[in-house]
């Protein structure tokens, strides 16, 4: 029963923290501010997290992992049952969207660099285990992470799909370049 009093508490955590964002920013937010709209107190918030930063993580690397386990069909996309790169893109890529007004306010709102860290981290240790190749993985977060950015900046004008098929595409090209070499 415990683990389902800390994921709500994490939820409600992480949810109070992206409506924050919304209307303070990243940077002028309060761990106090966020500790009152999820109505948890200080010494259970950080039980789960360090801060303000840690509750980014977190929220970044909650849908990094929803991305790498769908485990049902979610409403506008089903990615159950696939595991190639440009589906996993693909879900990840609609999820940002998804939270785009969070994602938005992290790149804009004075924690941009943390942002990409976080954004960094997450993807990298998930394309480590997908590449077993150190330099591949670090080479493909980058454009990841680049990707997402360019994204935002552009306002989301591209379809996650077409952009996921062609970051996959140039992917591919890294991928096949890096095994001509070892070969």
């Amino acid at each position: 029963m415990a683990d389902r009093r800390v994921a709500r508490t994490e939820a409600a955590v992480i949810d109070a923290f992206e409506r924050l964002l919304d209307e303070k920013g990243y940077a002028r937010m309060t761990v106090q501010e966020i500790l009152d709209a999820a109505n948890v107190g200080r010494a259970t918030f950080y039980a789960h997290f360090q801060g303000k930063e840690g509750v980014m993580e977190a929220f970044v690397e909650s849908v990094i992992e929803h991305v790498a386990a769908p485990a049902d069909a979610e409403p506008g996309h089903d990615f159950t049952g696939r595991w190639d790169m440009a589906a996993q893109v693909e879900h990840a890529l609609r999820h940002v969207a998804e939270h785009r007004h969070a994602v938005r306010a992290l790149l804009v709102g004075g924690g941009s660099s943390e942002f990409v860290g976080a954004l960094r981290e997450a993807a990298f240790a998930r394309l480590r285990q997908a590449t077993r190749d150190d330099y591949e993985a670090r080479f493909l977060t980058g454009a990841l992470v680049e990707t997402v950015v360019r994204w935002v900046e552009t306002d989301f004008n591209e379809d996650p799909r077409q952009l996921a098929s062609s970051y996959t595409a140039l992917a591919k090209g890294v991928r096949e370049s890096g095994h001509e070499q070892k070969a």
